[in-house]
């Protein structure tokens, strides 16, 4: 236990020296993240090299081993050589962090490397064999699934501690909990390797805290993130290959909690925008809570907090077994979507409006649309300018619209709708049509709203047949309504195609008609309502 300790400080305090070296160096050679875009949350130039200062410590600490002589390197010499399946690429990812800080890689080239790396680490012998599966038990996996899901995995949280490195402290801190919990389980599993290399992660990580907190004066830098994500990643798999199945899998998971949540949300809303899925934006967990007025500290430490709820419920799988394991998993999944939900995702908000549409108002949404067909057949039907009237008033009946007003009648032809209007005052004896501006007007209103209502929003359909207009018809509908449970394309391709033929086969009646003397009748002036 004493090694333990001793291990975690030299890490710690070497990473308190190494750090502020390497700043001043960045510094020097002006190795600086400048902010040029508005996803960057700080001001001025700070130096990137974190991953550098981390690499050091942890390599200072584990330096001092070989002159250590007690059980627990005796232990470690036997198994020596396994530290290096993990070391080994991890400097490899370093490297390529560091490359993409000082000249910048593109996302191609960084997935392809990391997933050569990640492979590195296949064939030195870190592989997943197993997943678990709540309800359904231990899978064991075939060699090739094994290999992409163990590829997918490292470079997947690799990837996941990258992209929640956008704030100060929040990627170091949240890979400090990360390590917190797989030294736990080593602990647990009596795996000193794993509990060595694990503890001094830790040591290197809370020192650089301690300069990458907000204010920070120094940034993790892809090289850190990607070199801990993956580091982190590696030793999962390491602990797992031999642990029981709980721990294998859903210790992991919960131990990388909050930059997969965060990650899988990215991934998401980008797919369902249909925007490059590798294209930075601002609308990350922590983005979203600033948006909200936090300050980056109050961000900071409200994401701390998730992480150690997350790593107190993987706490729980060491001493519960698998019994509970779907339960578990049941509640932290909804937990979590609960949380997500809160946080005013415009993707979210679709999803559960269209889960709202296919529920809830599917009934009547398909019961309005089978009226619009309905009215459709009937105009189609239509022989007087009555029946064209009556099908669209059975239609509005159906209350998703407060006013509509309809103008019928070919432009330029003001004494053919003066022939259709009589025939109409004729049969009806009482009629509600008008005449206006050369064409047949008529009014229908739910008895609440008109159409000069400031709170009502309209849409308008042009009744035009190969170049020749017969004439409009405007919908209204209040703002207060709440969403209209009708598909608009009903409206406007089959409802406005068979009233615009209707109009043009009754006025066309009237063209060589005999000309009728006008009716001795008196047209109401203003909105007519049915």
């Amino acid at each position: 236990m004493n090694t333990f300790f001793a291990l975690f400080v030299i890490a710690t305090v070497a990473s308190l020296i190494i750090t502020p070296v390497v700043r001043r160096l960045c510094e020097r050679f002006q190795l600086l993240d400048v902010p040029t875009d508005s996803r960057r949350l700080h001001t001025k130039a700070i130096p990137r090299l974190g991953g550098v200062a981390i690499y050091l410590s942890c390599l200072t600490a584990l330096s001092t081993l070989p002159f250590v002589d007690n059980l627990l390197t005796q232990t470690l010499k036997a198994r020596w050589l396994d530290i290096f399946v993990a070391l080994i690429p991890a400097t490899l990812v370093l490297v390529l962090g560091i490359v993409d800080d000082l000249r910048g890689t593109n996302a191609t080239v960084k997935f392809t490397v990391l997933g050569m790396i990640a492979t590195l680490f296949y064939f030195l012998g870190g592989h997943i064999d197993a997943l678990s599966i709540p309800f359904v038990g231990t899978v064991e996996l075939p060699p090739l699934l094994s290999f992409a899901i163990t590829i997918l995995w490292l470079v997947g949280i690799a990837n996941a501690f990258n992209l929640i490195d956008g704030m100060d402290g929040l990627a170091s801190g949240a890979a400090l909990f990360s390590s917190l919990v797989i030294l736990i389980v080593s602990i647990s599993q009596d795996r000193p390797l794993m509990t060595v290399v694990a503890l001094v992660l830790c040591g290197a990580l809370a020192g650089f805290l301690r300069y990458n907190f907000n204010p920070a004066s120094i940034f993790l830098g892809d090289s850190g993130a990607l070199f801990v994500g993956f580091t982190l990643a590696a030793l999962s798999v390491l602990s797992a290959q031999k642990a029981t199945t709980t721990v294998a899998i859903v210790i992991p998971i919960l131990a990388f909690g909050f930059p997969m949540v965060d990650t899988a949300m990215t991934m998401g809303r980008r797919l369902i925008s249909r925007r490059p899925m590798f294209q930075g934006d601002n609308e990350h967990i922590h983005h979203m809570l600033l948006a909200r007025g936090w300050s980056q500290r109050r961000v900071v430490l409200a994401l701390y907090g998730v992480c150690t709820l997350f790593g107190l419920v993987a706490m729980i799988f060491t001493t519960t077994g698998s019994k509970t394991t779907g339960l578990i998993m049941f509640v932290v999944s909804v937990a979590v979507l609960i949380a997500v939900g809160h946080l005013r995702y415009h993707e979210i908000d679709e999803l559960r409006a269209g889960v709202k549409r296919t529920v809830s108002d599917r009934r009547l949404r398909v019961a309005n649309n089978v009226r619009i067909r309905r009215t459709a057949v009937a105009l189609s039907k239509a022989s007087d300018i009555d029946h064209v009237f009556a099908a669209i008033h059975s239609m509005l009946e159906f209350g998703e619209f407060s006013f509509a007003n309809v103008q019928v009648g070919r432009t330029g032809s003001a004494e053919i709708a003066q022939r259709v209007f009589e025939a109409a005052a004729k049969r009806s004896g009482h009629s509600r049509l008008e005449l206006r501006d050369g064409g047949i007007y008529w009014a229908w209103s739910n008895g609440n709203s008109d159409s000069r209502s400031p709170s009502a929003w309209s849409f308008r359909l042009p009744l035009v047949k190969d170049g020749v207009e017969w004439g409009w018809m405007n919908l209204y509908r209040d703002f207060a309504s709440g969403e209209l449970l009708v598909d608009m394309n009903y409206l406007s391709e089959l409802f406005r195609s068979e009233l615009t033929d209707a109009t043009e086969r009754i006025f066309k009646q009237y063209e060589t008609a005999r000309v009728i003397e006008p009716l001795s009748m008196t047209v109401r002036a203003g909105n007519v309502t049915g």
